[in-house]
C-alpha cells in the first residue's frame, strides 16, 4: 500500500515534512489569487489551496501560511479574484509562487478597479467579496462569495508531489484505439 508513513504519539514525534509529501499526492489545480492593496496597487500569488465551500451561498476557500509576506494584503482586502491556471500559464505560475513585485501585463491581465487582476485565457476566474477570515493553525483560511465567474473548456494547469503539469502529463493520455475493453 505505501512506502513510507509517519505516525508520532506526539508532536515532538511529528514528521512534518513527511506529512507535507503525503499532502502532495493529492493532485490539484493551480490558481492566482489577486488583490488590490489600499493604495490600489495589484498583488497575486500562486496557490493549490483552492475549493469550492458553498453553492447556496455561491462561496469559495483558499489559504494562506501566516508567514507569507502577501499577508497583511489579503488580510486587509474587502474582494479578490482566483484565477485557475490552464495549462499555457505554468510560467505564470512559477512567477506568482515566488516573492518580489509581480507584473500584470495589460496584454495577459484583464484590469478590474474593484476585484483583483483576471489572467485572460483562464480555466475559471471568479471575481469575490470576502466574507470571512478563520484561522486555522500556521494558515488563515479565505472565504469570499462569488459575485462573478467565468469558465472555459481550456485543459487545467496540475500540481502534484511539488511540480506543475499539463493534464496528459500527469494523467498520462490515453490511446484510444489500444484500449480493448
Amino acid at each position: 500500500m505505501s512506502d513510507k508513513s509517519s505516525a508520532g504519539s506526539s508532536t515532538s514525534e511529528f514528521d512534518a515534512r513527511g506529512f507535507r509529501n503525503a499532502l502532495g499526492r493529492f493532485p490539484t489545480g493551480v490558481a492566482i489569487v489577486t488583490a488590490r492593496d489600499a493604495l490600489g496597487g495589484l498583488h497575486g500569488l500562486t496557490v493549490n489551496s483552492f475549493t469550492s465551500a458553498s453553492l447556496e451561498p455561491p462561496l469559495i476557500l483558499w489559504s494562506l501560511r501566516n508567514a507569507s509576506s502577501m499577508m497583511p494584503v489579503f488580510r486587509e482586502a474587502d474582494n479578490f479574484a482566483v484565477n485557475l491556471l490552464a495549462e499555457e500559464h505554468i510560467e505564470d505560475g512559477r512567477a506568482f509562487a515566488k516573492s518580489g513585485p509581480k507584473m500584470f501585463d495589460s496584454s495577459r491581465w484583464e484590469l478590474s478597479n474593484e476585484h483583483g487582476p483576471t489572467l485572460i485565457g483562464s480555466v475559471a476566474t471568479f471575481n469575490c467579496r470576502m466574507v470571512s477570515r478563520v484561522p486555522a493553525g500556521d494558515h488563515l483560511v479565505f472565504l469570499g462569495e462569488v459575485l462573478t465567474f467565468s469558465y472555459s473548456t481550456t485543459s487545467p494547469l496540475l500540481f502534484h508531489a511539488g511540480k506543475f503539469f499539463e493534464s496528459d502529463e500527469l494523467l498520462g493520455s490515453r490511446d484510444s484505439t489500444s484500449d480493448s475493453r
